[in-house]
């Protein structure tokens, strides 16, 4: 009979390397702060939502609808034949808190995938700093068009 091992296999990192490791941290940071002082950088560098969105910029961007409204659209969109519209668009789950999303529900539909969460939920992930969706990980908003795009370079540089 097969069981699971009872050997660990993992290596212990001494403290001193972890120490220095923090220290290094610690410098960086430090030197982050100075710049963005000066003027010279925004800090955290990576820390905003969507490169350089705020959380309640990010909310602005994606208004609150009732998921009943979501509904109607996807149906019409179904119904003159586009199809483009995500299949996921109308999917009936919150993959946040994980309850069906009724009818009533105030929701937020994302700016790329379409995806749609409770705003509630949505707006917990947002105010964390998370910058992508929850389910499929794409941006939470479109990106402004950038100088790929701008040299006519766009339809080269999307991944679909």
């Amino acid at each position: 009979m097969m069981g699971i091992p009872l050997v660990c296999y993992c290596l212990a990192v001494p403290k001193p390397v972890i120490a220095f490791c923090r220290l290094l941290s610690a410098v960086r940071d430090a030197a982050l702060l100075m710049l963005a002082v000066v003027g010279l950088c925004r800090f955290p560098p990576d820390g905003a939502v969507d490169a350089g969105h705020q959380p309640g910029e990010v909310k602005a961007r994606l208004p609150a609808v009732e998921y009943g409204q979501l509904l109607a659209e996807h149906d019409e969109q179904q119904q003159s034949g586009d199809h483009d519209c995500d299949g996921d668009a109308a999917s009936s789950d919150c993959i946040v808190c994980l309850e069906t999303l009724e009818a009533a529900d105030e929701v937020r539909r994302l700016g790329n995938c379409a995806h749609a969460f409770h705003r509630a939920c949505i707006d917990r992930w947002i105010d964390l700093g998370r910058a992508t969706c929850p389910l499929c990980r794409s941006d939470l908003l479109p990106r402004a068009p950038g100088w790929a795009s701008r040299l006519g370079l766009g339809r080269l540089t999307r991944v679909r």
